[in-house]
């Protein structure tokens, strides 16, 4: 599971099958507070309990580490460990889309930042109709849907309350954007279709989880051209 708090990407993973990334530094939870430790680039936690983990999630909630680029808990039991995580907060889903003209995407720069489009969904909406609902309203284009890309979790705090927004994303194929327009009280300052290069420029200017988004995207794009 990786969740995104606070922009930072926390990884959870079973001590026999962590992931393909080669740490830059590792630490005992046993030892070393998350405070304590040298939060740097990718890092990796062994032997964290679930009142360690709560902490460190709530740490990052609250401080932002700018040069940590993802942090890896191994755990004994990913399911039992991920149950815990959502027991911690109050569930809400969304659902977005990434739309294609071509070989163009269509992006949004919301609260400077370049986003896609995306919405919580409302009661008794699926998934796929929420995003294509919040595709539609967010940037005045009709679009058809195509397979599901991958699935997001991250954090925030409203009044207090904790959330943990589970976002669904879809490929979703353009078929009239000629009322393209941003919606301003969304604070859509634009709504701009990007080739690759264009995209991919736009993302150092973007959040960790769409960043992740777009690279499920074009490695779903690459599979299927093989």
């Amino acid at each position: 599971m990786k969740l995104f708090v606070n922009d930072t990407p926390v990884i959870f993973a079973p001590v026999q099958n962590l992931p393909d990334i080669s740490f830059d530094y590792t630490f005992n939870a046993l030892a070393s507070s998350i405070v304590e430790a040298k939060l740097k680039e990718d890092v990796l936690v062994h032997y964290a309990n679930p009142t360690y983990i709560k902490g460190a999630l709530d740490y990052f909630s609250k401080k932002k580490v700018k040069n940590l680029d993802s942090i890896t808990f191994a755990v004994g039991d990913l399911e039992e460990t991920i149950a815990m995580i959502k027991d911690h907060f109050k569930i809400v889903q969304a659902g977005g889309g990434v739309v294609r003209k071509g070989k163009r995407v269509l992006m949004i720069y919301r609260l400077k930042k370049w986003d896609l489009p995306k919405g919580k969904l409302e009661k008794g909406e699926s998934p796929i109709e929420g995003a294509l609902r919040e595709v539609e309203e967010e940037c005045s284009v009709q679009v058809t849907p195509q397979d599901e890309i991958c699935q997001t979790w991250h954090t925030y705090t409203r009044n207090k309350k904790k959330y943990l927004k589970q976002t669904y994303w879809f490929a979703m194929d353009c078929s009239d954007d000629s009322q393209l327009q941003p919606q301003t009280e969304e604070d859509i300052e634009e709504a701009r279709w990007m080739n690759t290069s264009e995209v991919r420029q736009a993302l150092y200017d973007s959040y960790f989880s769409i960043r992740y988004v777009m690279r499920q995207y074009y490695q779903r794009i690459e599979d299927q051209s093989l």
